[in-house]
């Protein structure tokens, strides 16, 4: 075989989507970290429109790892490209917002799909003392979502009955085909809020949480809390006086 022959078999070859893909799955699995593995990958997307298009996929694909909101992202793209860009995500993170943020969010990716997105996180960050205006969750049009894990980033410690009831009212409007949802923020819950979010979820399969708290229990984390405050502050005077 001359030289010529296997030069064009090879690019031949690499032209191919499978091996395309495999070349371009095994550099976003290599070890290292993963602002690395982007700048590789967005190296490969120069080379030509196939490894464009799979270097793309791949970068987009997990967006719970790149760890920004899904809404905050997709907004800085233009509006008519972001389509193009949320049909590879696969998994991704959202951030619950002020009702200011929400006017913007909401025209903005009103007419976006997300077809293939199938997990998504779910991160509460309180933005004021009222449960409506504290939890607002992103109104994104996911209709394979499957599986929803619900965390906390600036508060709250404890996700109480009111703010649970909340989010059991929400969750089943704005992501209707799930089928497993699991809260890692410790929960006071109430066994009625258990059952209605039960009943608004007819296919849900599994509904898990890190952790069930009685409020009792939290009350006593609070006064144990004060109560060591004051002992350290009653060392402080004692400490000045000598």
């Amino acid at each position: 075989m001359t030289d010529k022959s296997v030069i064009s078999t090879a690019h031949r070859a690499l032209a191919l989507l499978e091996i395309v893909g495999e070349i371009l799955f095994s550099i976003d699995r290599y070890p290292v970290m993963i602002w690395y593995r982007t700048r590789w990958l967005l190296n490969c997307a120069l080379v030509n429109k196939t490894w464009c298009n799979e270097a793309m996929r791949i970068l987009w694909s997990d967006m719970e790892a790149d760890g920004k909101p899904l809404d905050e992202v997709m907004i800085k793209i233009s509006p008519d490209r972001r389509q193009i860009y949320a049909n590879f995500i696969k998994t991704a993170t959202v951030t619950t917002y002020s009702q200011e943020t929400e006017l913007m969010v909401k025209p903005a990716l009103g007419n976006v799909v997300f077809p293939q997105i199938h997990t998504l996180r779910l991160v509460l960050a309180f933005h004021n003392k009222d449960t409506e205006e504290g939890i607002r969750a992103p109104i994104l049009n996911m209709p394979n979502l499957q599986i929803l894990h619900v965390d906390h980033s600036i508060g709250p410690n404890y996700l109480y009955p009111d703010q649970w009831d909340c989010l059991a009212d929400q969750i089943p409007k704005l992501f209707p085909t799930l089928l497993d949802v699991q809260v890692e923020i410790p929960t006071i819950l109430y066994i009625t809020g258990f059952e209605t979010f039960s009943e608004y979820m007819p296919h849900l399969e599994s509904l898990e949480f890190a952790e069930l708290l009685d409020l009792s229990d939290v009350e006593d984390s609070v006064e144990d809390t004060f109560s060591e405050d004051t002992d350290d502050d009653d060392l402080d005077d004692e400490d000045a006086h000598s």
